[in-house]
């Protein structure tokens, strides 16, 4: 039971690190295979490739989740503390703005992808179904973070 729960909290983290692992695996098998036998394997840039696209867009999600992407807070800290929490909520909605945006094109992009890949002869919206799911994700943490930061805004502070 544990595992489970363990899981499903650290689900993106789990997902992008075995998909790292598994583009890692493919690349060094490859490179072993092209060098030292002469005989590449056919399917791993390809399979690299698109696990590179799941990394990069579940590895997004994590960075959201724990607050982790680069941000530029130094204007905010110099304002009066009881700005902040509005510059934040400001944040917040141009984040969740930009969720929208990568779950729509997203969905656009996964309906549009209608070919089978070249060599692991599956089909392209398998692999680009990570970015309107990485912008679902990405909205509901950026909700909690909005929450967060409207609760403030009204004076309310957290108990954490």
């Amino acid at each position: 039971m544990n595992l489970v729960r363990f899981s499903m909290k650290y689900f993106e983290e789990v997902l992008s690190g075995t998909f790292m692992v598994l583009m890692f695996l493919a690349t060094f098998a490859n490179v072993v295979a092209r060098y030292l036998f002469n005989s590449p394997i056919q399917w791993a840039e390809e399979f690299s490739r698109y696990a590179f696209i799941w990394v990069v867009f579940l590895g997004a999600v994590v960075c959201t989740k724990h607050k982790k992407h680069i941000g530029i807070d130094s204007v905010v800290k110099v304002l009066p503390s009881h700005i902040q929490p509005w510059v934040n909520l400001t944040a917040d909605l141009l984040t969740l703005a930009l969720m929208a945006i990568i779950i729509w094109y997203g969905l656009i992009l996964t309906r549009s992808a209608t070919q089978i890949t070249a060599t692991l002869q599956i089909p392209q919206y398998v692999i680009y179904i990570v970015v309107p799911s990485s912008g679902v994700l990405g909205a509901l943490y950026g909700l909690g973070d909005f929450r967060r930061h409207l609760r403030e805004a009204f004076g309310e502070r957290e108990v954490t």
